[in-house]
């Protein structure tokens, strides 16, 4: 397991956790120096224009909860760049946290680039904590803009949009379909028709204070699922879930981070594409996790991972949420991937009567 690179931070913050609502985010917005529009006939979501994107912020009531920030590129890119986009991408996913970057194919026929970001507020956030969110996803989002124009967009074309065209795409994301169904063909809407559907909520409760996280503190969360797990190197613990490996980790000094591993027994010369398009297409429509591709001397390993900012510290209610969410939400996404490749999955699921 790769460490990612990223941009500084404070070490901590303080303060108890509070629900995080919209409101709450458009005055962090604010504060941070960004426009946020916001319409009473749409009021699910909040819409930040930018020169490169269209920033789009919305609570997904999906299991886990979650404040989601959706970056959607404003120029598309020429389909005949598609391969190299999907190598770009891939190694943006693999070398950098924060938001993760997926692409869609336009009506069109271009290619439409975007990235998401997801971040757990089932117990809540302090002010500085959905400050330092915020601010991290628009600055790897600034980061991503400025690395792909550089590649794929003509120098030429690398221009402010005419402003009525940029008011109408900022109209779009404010007023249009919802980013969150964006994965789906035109015309069709998420159903809700599973248990698992049930909408994921805010649970009020007297937690401590935030605290800094280190690689005890998530040994710690571990020990509470009764994993066994080891220390493989001073700053990595490894563990296998369910036939799967895993290592935790602090990542990039803020980051804590939780990745499984598979080797997909597929040579790289030829089997990249097909697997990268079944992680992408997971990327596209998730929030809080990335899937992507490691050469290991020639052979294709499947990553899929989460990290969590933890530059402001986490509560130990916040700490033991990412720990256990994320290997939930990481094994199923192997689950996905592994189906969709070889046709049955990887994991291990527990039999009728096992635990």
């Amino acid at each position: 397991m790769g460490k990612h690179s990223a941009s500084d931070h404070p070490q901590e913050g303080t303060g108890q956790p509070g629900e995080v609502t919209l409101d709450r985010v458009t005055a962090a917005l604010t504060s941070l120096g960004l426009d946020a529009v916001e319409t009473v006939s749409h009021p699910d979501r909040i819409v930040v224009p930018a020169y490169a994107f269209v920033a789009t912020l919305w609570i997904s009531y999906d299991k886990p909860l979650m404040l989601v920030a959706d970056f959607a590129e404003r120029i598309p890119t020429d389909f005949a760049h598609s391969t190299s986009l999907a190598m770009f991408i891939n190694e943006w996913n693999r070398d950098k946290v924060g938001p993760t970057a997926s692409f869609s194919l336009m009506d069109s026929g271009d290619v439409g680039v975007s990235l998401r970001y997801g971040v757990r507020i089932r117990c809540g956030l302090t002010d500085d904590q959905i400050m330092a969110e915020l601010a991290d996803a628009f600055e790897h989002a600034a980061a991503f803009s400025t690395q792909l124009r550089e590649k794929f967009l003509p120098v030429e074309f690398d221009q402010p949009l005419p402003p009525a065209l940029a008011r109408a795409q900022d109209a779009e994301a404010l007023l249009g379909r919802h980013p969150a169904e964006r994965h789906l063909p035109r015309g069709e809407h998420r159903e809700f028709a599973d248990i698992h559907d049930v909408p994921d909520l805010y649970q009020e409760r007297d937690c401590d204070p935030v605290e800094p996280v280190d690689l005890e503190a998530l040994a710690d969360s571990l020990e509470m699922l009764d994993f066994t797990f080891s220390l493989a190197t001073e700053d990595i613990i490894t563990t296998g879930v369910n036939g799967i490996a895993f290592a935790v980790c602090i990542d990039a000094g803020h980051y804590a981070r939780v990745t499984a591993m598979w080797d997909t027994g597929t040579d790289a010369d030829e089997g990249f594409l097909p697997l990268w398009l079944v992680c992408n297409d997971l990327n596209e429509q998730s929030a809080g996790l990335r899937a992507y591709i490691l050469d290991n001397d020639g052979d294709l390993h499947l990553h899929v991972e989460t990290t969590c900012l933890a530059s402001e510290g986490l509560s130990p209610d916040q700490r033991h949420n990412y720990v256990i969410t994320s290997f939930v939400s990481i094994l199923g996404a192997v689950d996905h991937i592994t189906t969709q490749m070889k046709g049955d999955s990887a994991v291990r699921w527990p039999g009728a009567g096992e635990s």
